[in-house]
């Protein structure tokens, strides 16, 4: 109980001590900066009377000197005595300008020693008040005595003259001495400022001097007194540096320096406190090294999953994204970022997944309503295929749970089904046009016999009317006759859509095929007044490997669907144009300014039989798709704002054909070995 009050007290001693003389350091600056800020504030007081009355006093003496200098020689000329004999001189009144600046620079005399500046005594100033005061009154009594003597000599009154020139002369000369008085007591006193300013300031560098000695030989005396005191820390610097540097040891608690625990300041409490947390840090360092061991383990473990788990995913063909449940991208897979065109400079990792271009589809089917169901049910979201750009993906959206918990986020992944539905449709289409081929086949063998009979038995009924003469029953015959040369023509197309081949093919320039098309339909454009208008892409190459009947026949089609489709229509026009597509496909693209397709045929267009025409068959157009595929090609409507037809036929350009042989070798197969 004897030492506790010791240890209370002793380890103060040193904080006393860095007090005591921190507190001197700034009781002695805060004294010295108080008599330096009077000093100052005296010396402010006497340079700003310098500058706002002194100087400027002094400049206005010099100027009134002058100026009476002028007032006396214009008065003696004006008024003066010696003039007074020559017949030829005539009085004139003291000029007014002279007057006039006189009297400004005394009224501005009177104002400068009235400022209360500490430029001098109280009485100092109002002795030069009284001055300043008789210096304008002598000033008025000049200008009166001036204007009577000038009366006077005007008005010949010699005696009124002789009475007033001696008094006007006497105080001339006083009003002169009165200004001499003023301007040698302005120097003498403008001298006696200047000198106790010099004094002031003496007195403030010498303050100021014995002030710095002192606050430096304490800050001296505080500077020793402290590396004495904290000497015993650069020990236990250098030792926590070794520590910091290696790491802690054993041995490092003999290090400790045994003269600062000896003492009881606050500097020795912290070498105890220091050697009982090396104490501490060395048991403590059994226990992190044991779990150290087991963390190193445990990291291996999960670098290895995930190794694992990036290599899964890595590994998956599929487009595959992760996202929270709001929709923000966590994590995707190597084809996702191919497939989205990452890059360094545009990261999507935090990005909306739904603000992303590609996924705007998703959005427009209602994907925030899927991302909710995720969130609520926890089970599979499978999305019915969808096009995305020009192709065609079939989605699911999986919860992403941990452990047995509800979904805490998302897994996005979309195949690309655009090549199985595309070889779906064809196989379907190829069924399809078999099925025709076999009934085509069947039904032109059935319906041509009979068809051949009724046309030889018609026109020889023609002509049994033509030698009796009966017209009536020779034009009925005639509509029989149109009307069999239709169903034969129908029974043709049907034969020849049954066994259509992929004829001979060679070179071919579509530009020819088009100009020898262009050239066979030329009279019938112009019976119908229709413009047509065709360009080709500068430096592109129109050559395919393909029979040029075939193709001609095809776009044959297309151009006489056009012509129908314009009949009756004002101004009509047909398009033309050729070019290259970035594929590698050649391209020609018929356009029309009739009516359109209908909405409820476009799904339907190239399907056999449909047709918007009453006389039609419906098989043009899937005769002209049959020819473009088995030519590795295709044909589609593009829909145009104009509101118009327009189709595109796409060719392999000569050296892609062996791309799309395969394809479309097997519908072709079929249909010839059931035609």
């Amino acid at each position: 109980m004897g030492q506790k009050p010791k240890e209370i007290k002793k380890p103060a001693s040193l904080r006393r001590r860095i007090l005591f003389f921190v507190s001197g350091l700034i009781i002695l600056s805060l004294f010295g900066s108080t008599i330096s800020l009077f000093r100052i504030t005296e010396v402010n007081r006497l340079l700003d009377a310098i500058n706002r009355v002194s100087m400027p006093l002094g400049r206005l003496f010099s100027q009134m000197q002058s100026d009476a200098d002028v007032f006396q020689r214009e008065m003696e000329r004006s008024l003066g005595f010696s003039h007074w004999k020559d017949p030829r001189w005539r009085p004139r009144p003291v000029p007014r300008w002279i007057e006039d600046i006189l009297e400004s620079e005394v009224d501005r005399l009177q104002a400068l020693v009235r400022v209360d500046a500490g430029w001098t005594t109280i009485e100092g100033r109002a002795q030069w008040e009284s001055w300043a005061e008789g210096v304008h009154k002598g000033l008025g009594d000049l200008r009166a005595d001036a204007a009577k003597l000038y009366q006077a000599l005007n008005q010949h009154d010699d005696a009124e003259a002789n009475r007033v020139y001696p008094r006007w002369k006497a105080n001339l000369d006083e009003w002169r001495r009165q200004l001499h008085w003023g301007a040698d007591e302005y120097e003498r006193m403008a001298r006696h400022t200047f000198a106790l300013a010099e004094k002031r300031v003496a007195q403030l560098r010498t303050g100021l001097e014995i002030i710095v000695a002192v606050v430096v030989l304490l800050s001296l005396l505080l500077l020793w007194l402290g590396e004495q005191a904290l000497r015993p820390l650069r020990d236990l610097t250098r030792l926590a540096r070794e520590i910091t540097r290696r790491g802690l040891r054993k041995e490092d608690k003999a290090l400790m320096p045994a003269r600062s625990l000896s003492r009881d300041d606050e500097v020795s409490q912290l070498g105890r406190e220091f050697h009982r947390m090396a104490t501490a840090l060395l048991e403590r360092e059994k226990v992190v090294e044991t779990q150290k061991t087991q963390l190193q383990e445990q990291n291996r473990l999960l670098r290895k999953m995930g190794e694992l788990n990036q290599n899964v995913l890595n590994s998956i063909e599929s487009v595959l994204l992760v996202t929270d449940l709001s929709g923000r991208i966590t994590q995707i897979n190597p084809v996702a970022e191919k497939w989205l065109g990452i890059t360094d400079d545009k990261p999507v990792i935090g990005s909306e997944l739904l603000s992303l271009t590609r996924f705007l589809p998703l959005a427009e089917a209602g994907a925030r309503r899927w991302f909710e169901q995720l969130a609520t049910a926890s089970e599979t979201v499978r999305i019915d295929a969808c096009q995305i750009e020009d192709k065609t993906y079939r989605a699911h959206l999986m919860p992403l749970k941990v452990g047995t918990g509800g979904a805490h986020g998302a897994i996005l992944v979309l195949d690309d089904v655009t090549e199985e539905l595309d070889i779906q449709e064809r196989l379907t289409r190829a069924e399809n046009l078999a099925a025709v081929g076999r009934m085509s086949a069947q039904v032109a063998h059935e319906v041509r016999n009979p068809l051949h009979s009724i046309g030889l038995e018609a026109e020889m009924a023609v002509d049994m009317a033509t030698s009796i003469g009966h017209i009536q029953l020779k034009q009925s015959l005639h509509s029989i006759l149109g009307a069999v040369d239709r169903l034969e023509k129908i029974t043709q197309n049907y034969l020849k859509l049954s066994k259509l081949s992929a004829g001979h093919k060679r070179v071919t320039d579509l530009g020819d095929v088009l100009e020898s098309v262009l050239a066979t339909y030329a009279p019938v454009c112009e019976a119908q007044g229709v413009r047509v208008d065709w360009n080709r892409e500068e430096r592109c190459s129109l050559a395919v490997m393909g029979d040029s009947d075939l193709l001609e026949q095809v776009i044959g089609n297309l151009v006489r669907n056009a012509l129908q489709a314009l009949e009756g229509v004002p101004a009509p026009r047909i398009s033309i144009a050729l070019g290259n597509a970035e594929s590698g496909m050649v391209w020609v693209r018929i356009e029309d300014n009739g009516p359109g397709i209908p909405p409820q045929v476009l799904s339907k267009l190239f399907t056999p039989f449909v047709t918007t025409r009453s006389q039609g068959t419906g098989l043009g157009l899937s005769f002209v798709r049959k020819v473009a595929e088995e030519h590795g090609g295709s044909v589609r409507h593009v829909a145009e704002k104009t509101g118009g037809a327009c189709f595109e036929l796409l060719l392999p350009m000569l050296g892609m054909e062996m791309v799309n042989e395969s394809i479309a070798a097997a519908p072709m197969l079929e249909l010839e070995t059931h035609g």
